[in-house]
């Protein structure tokens, strides 16, 4: 008899986590899971199988008030353990930290299924305890992630992150899964309009919103706007008008190119010369596994976490990067965290030796495959049936 499954997200939106949520439903061996996909938003930009279960326990706006958020929580925990005892779900796998919440919370209200929370980024940044809203989140953050029979964060430098908070659980590093044939074919696709790839391209594919940090790849291009490149800008948010005026104020119009949001942006990434992140936190950046697929050589600000662990295997996730400097590694080029003279060095490194940035495209073909979709998913596989046996 197959087991009941429930993966708990906020949405299947244009992100890193929401993709790899997609990903996972549609990769899960279906004759050994039934598969219930609960959300909390009706936004559905991933392609999910035509059967697949859905099942809403809010019908939320994106942007809504925090305070408002916290409030909904309980409220939030007891419908979403209402529905799993009464659906008599077997085990329950939430991804990112406000379903992560609830989870934890309907545990302790009694939800009858193991729970497994998944942390998908570096847990400080999001908790700030200098506000308010900030020690809120942090108490119900050390109060309601140990409920949790198991947490999977996807880079060690959040299990460190987590453990620092005093977290105690069972924890289990595990990647993300990465759809390598469909990348790769996606990226072969011709472009939906002409688009002119002679001049040096940078590429930043990322939501605009504070954690990736876009104001850092403004400045930086500002700095070094006589240089020969321009920089393409993928995405949506509530933050990209700001981004457009800033740019727009700087007269920077014939250095940063603005896309809209799509679904393949692998096309534009394949064609690129250099993948820029520049975000404040994340958990392990998706972006980079793709762009590593796509034979993109990478720059990556070394914050907190998964660039590092990523593109410099083996070195101290501690390691310090001077503010006029930046490190090549082994697989990509990293810099001193929000820092716009380190971001630049790499830059002009970057336009200056393109026979080494082009060592790293098959370098970063063969690390991608550790994360392809298969073999990750099995990963998930396992410790779901370990869960069920207990």
């Amino acid at each position: 008899m197959r087991k009941k499954i429930v993966i708990l997200t906020y949405s299947l939106g244009g992100a890193g986590a929401e993709r790899m949520v997609a990903n996972l439903v549609n990769q899960l061996d279906r004759d050994k899971y039934d598969i219930h996909l609960v959300l909390m938003n009706t936004e559905i930009e991933y392609d999910i199988l035509p059967d697949q279960k859905i099942h809403y326990i809010e019908k939320s706006y994106r942007y809504e008030n925090e305070f408002w958020k916290l409030i909904k929580l309980p409220f939030l925990a007891w419908k979403f353990k209402r529905y799993c005892n009464q659906q008599q779900i077997d085990l329950v796998l939430a991804v990112m930290n406000r379903p992560n919440l609830i989870a934890g919370m309907a545990k302790s209200l009694g939800i009858n299924a193991k729970v497994l929370i998944s942390e998908r980024f570096y847990t400080p940044y999001y908790y700030n305890s200098n506000t308010l809203a900030g020690k809120i989140k942090l108490w119900l953050l050390k109060t309601f992630y140990p409920k949790a029979d198991s947490i999977l964060p996807n880079s060690q430098g959040t299990v460190e992150a987590l453990q620092d908070y005093k977290i105690q659980s069972e924890y289990a590093v595990v990647k993300n899964p990465t759809d390598i044939q469909r990348i790769g074919d996606l990226s072969k696709l011709p472009l939906p309009r002409p688009m002119d790839f002679a001049p040096f391209t940078f590429i930043n594919v990322a939501t605009f919103r504070e954690e990736k940090n876009h104001d850092l790849l403004v400045d930086a291009v500002e700095g070094i706007r006589d240089l020969p490149f321009r920089l393409l800008l993928i995405g949506k948010g509530n933050l990209l008008e700001p981004i457009k005026q800033k740019v727009r104020s700087l007269q920077l119009q014939d250095k940063i190119i603005f896309l809209d949001f799509t679904e393949n942006p692998y096309q534009y990434m394949s064609r690129a010369q250099c993948f820029i992140l520049s975000s404040l936190g994340e958990g392990f950046p998706n972006v980079l596994i793709e762009s590593m697929v796509c034979g993109l050589p990478i720059i990556s600000v070394d914050c907190k976490t998964g660039p590092r662990e990523l593109l410099a295997p083996g070195t101290k996730l501690d390691t310090d990067i001077a503010a006029d400097h930046f490190e090549v590694a082994e697989y990509g080029i990293l810099t001193r965290y929000n820092s716009k003279t380190s971001l630049q060095a790499a830059m002009r490194w970057a336009l200056q030796h393109p026979g080494n940035l082009h060592a790293y495209q098959e370098k970063g073909r063969m690390k991608s495959g550790d994360y392809e979709i298969t073999k990750v998913c099995a990963e998930f596989s396992v410790i779901f049936d370990s869960f069920l046996k207990k």
